[in-house]
């Protein structure tokens, strides 16, 4: 297990049921959209393909329509190319 996979690991298991319960789903979508517009194209990408594997590996199904509905069809559909060609690559630079 790698560092940065246990802080992912912690978050997971601490901090994203904390904000689900305490942050009001409308703020939460507010949130995420400034993230992205903030990050730039690169960034939010990597951002997204993050967001997504936490909420395909947290396996709750309203976590996944919400994604679904945020997230226009096109993003969607190039999450696996952004993870294999972007989000890896910079995910191994942290191991």
């Amino acid at each position: 297990n790698t560092r940065a996979q246990s802080v992912m690991d912690r978050e997971e298991r601490l901090l994203v049921p904390a904000v689900a319960v305490s942050v009001p789903e409308k703020e939460q979508k507010s949130f995420n959209s400034r993230v992205i517009r903030k990050l730039g194209i690169l960034d939010s990408r990597l951002h997204l393909v993050g967001m997504h594997d936490a909420v395909w590996e947290g396996g709750d199904e309203r976590e996944r329509e919400l994604f679904n509905e945020a997230i226009p069809a096109l993003p969607r559909m190039m999450i696996p190319r952004w993870r294999k060609n972007l989000y890896e690559a910079s995910a191994g630079d942290l191991d």
